[in-house]
């Protein structure tokens, strides 16, 4: 399922049986890179910017987290919302020491720094709603996903 609005792609994938952070990042960059909105490298610079960088936030009931690469990787923009069945691993962002247990994942393919700005703060905005987060993570299909990622997190402003 997915949406092109505003020249970015935005797109939602329900992640089955993964269980390490590497993985669902291998996974939703993979889904970018058969469309060619990602090179090669997208996979490679993602993760060993979480490793550097993390993005885990301790959100309620399930943590989140917002993988991104530089933007010389990023061929077309777009934004990826990944919705695990399992909780994956992640460090919490700007506590490398803390573990938090990620259920759904933004990853981010944008060109510039504002662009990433912008989004997170939508992101965080709706996902510090606990009740957004229960409804997000119980979402049945990727359409279903989509509907909400476009209309109340996209599209918030």
């Amino acid at each position: 399922m997915s949406n092109e609005a505003d020249t970015i792609f935005y797109d939602v994938v329900m992640l089955k049986n993964i269980t390490t952070k590497e993985a669902a990042i291998h996974s939703l960059t993979n889904h970018l890179l058969e469309k060619g909105y990602v090179n090669e490298h997208y996979e490679h610079a993602t993760i060993e910017r979480e490793d550097a960088y993390p993005t885990g936030l301790p959100t309620k009931p399930i943590a989140i987290a917002v993988p991104h690469s530089k933007h010389e990787n990023v061929i077309k923009q777009a934004v990826v919302l990944g919705i695990s069945d399992h909780l994956i691993e992640f460090s919490e962002m700007g506590n490398s020491d803390s573990k938090l247990n990620v259920g759904i994942l933004f990853l981010l393919a944008l060109k510039g720094e504002n662009g990433h700005i912008n989004y997170l703060k939508n992101i965080v905005n709706y996902c510090k709603v606990e009740e957004n987060i229960t409804k997000l993570y119980g979402v049945k299909s990727a359409e279903e996903g989509l509907q909400i990622f476009v209309s109340e997190i996209v599209n918030a402003d």
